[in-house]
């Protein structure tokens, strides 16, 4: 393969055709046509195609739209959902997911520099004094690994904060130190609400970053989570959380996979009475908006029985009313249709 000019590059195997030697190739009938062998064809394959060097004075809205076109004129259409653009302040790259033949791959580089000398790519796109850089993206997971799995890009925003949400860095030693106390602040405090999910990995603004976190360390998560959540009274079952390990697409080639931890806790059943969770040491929380409340004291529990007892005696209230409302219509229709004979007939 000759090697691109200047700083574009990618990252292809050898066609393993080119190692055979000329006698050892086949050869066909002359009765039978090659488009029998078209099945042979290699289909084509997902991939994530690393995209550097973009212009960090534009939006994140502005490079997807313009890096999209730029894709279109190499005659790769792309649709704006599968463009993850990352910009920072000085910087800015993008991860896209692409379903190609790996030819089609492999020319990418020689098709972007003739674009490049012919002036058809916008030179917009690419930061000042630099050309845009294709590659595939490099990281501890392929496309291929993680497919039917959810997968996050680093950088990627999540949004904010909310009832059902909380985010953690994660960074350091989080999962040996803090994990096991945020288990408990925060599932405990899901339970007694609405439910919601605790992710780790993930900045505070909302900037996916990933935890290094390695299958033994899933290991150790797994068996923290259940040991902790097993103290909680009432009893919590199984089917009342799940701890999921989404992998982290990133640009940097690190040892251990980086992923974001994702502990979420199902929105609880109805039951026949107001009841409070409390953790495996006897301390009840709250979820607020963006933040919990907690450990509750025992006046603090004592009020919120109170609130949640007006609240169901307001429902039996309204269901005593609507039932009176049925009742009252029913009388009503049998006083206009009168009395009901009926004629009995014995053989």
């Amino acid at each position: 393969m000759t090697p691109m000019k200047r700083s574009v590059q990618t990252q292809v195997s050898e066609p393993f055709m080119e190692s055979w030697g000329e006698e050892s190739l086949p050869e066909l009938p002359a009765e039978q046509s090659l488009t029998e062998y078209s099945d042979l064809e290699e289909a084509p394959s997902a991939h994530t195609l690393y995209v550097g060097h973009l212009n960090p004075q534009f939006s994140v809205p502005v490079l997807a739209c313009l890096l999209r076109d730029t894709l279109e004129r190499l005659e790769m259409p792309v649709a704006r959902e599968h463009i993850e653009v990352v910009r920072r302040p000085r910087k800015a790259y993008a991860l896209v997911q692409v379903t190609v033949h790996r030819d089609t791959l492999a020319s990418l580089p020689w098709r972007l520099q003739t674009a490049l000398e012919e002036h058809l790519i916008l030179k917009e796109l690419a930061a000042r004094g630099k050309e845009l850089l294709l590659s595939e993206a490099q990281g501890p997971f392929s496309h291929r690994e993680i497919v039917g799995k959810d997968q996050l890009f680093q950088g990627a925003f999540l949004g904010s904060e909310t009832r059902n949400m909380e985010f953690k860095r994660g960074s350091g030693e989080y999962l040996s130190l803090a994990f096991k106390h945020h288990v408990r602040r925060y599932v405990c405090a899901f339970l007694n609400s609405e439910g919601g999910s605790l992710l780790v990995g993930v900045e505070d603004s909302g900037l996916v970053q990933g935890i290094r976190c390695s299958h033994r360390d899933e290991d150790r998560a797994r068996l923290l989570v259940d040991s902790i959540l097993q103290g909680f009274k009432p009893q919590i079952f199984p089917d009342a959380y799940t701890l999921t390990f989404i992998p982290v697409i990133s640009t940097s080639e690190t040892s251990v996979p980086l992923k974001v931890i994702r502990l979420t806790v199902h929105t609880p059943k109805a039951q026949s009475q107001p009841q409070l969770y409390q953790t495996d040491q006897g301390e009840v929380f709250l979820r607020r908006d963006g933040s919990i409340q907690g450990p509750l004291s025992a006046s603090a529990i004592q009020e919120w029985c109170r609130q949640r007892w007006l609240v169901e005696l307001g429902k039996l209230e309204e269901k005593m009313k609507a039932l009176t409302m049925e009742k009252e219509q029913l009388q009503q229709q049998l006083q206009q249709h009168g009395p009901v004979s009926c004629t009995c007939c014995v053989l």
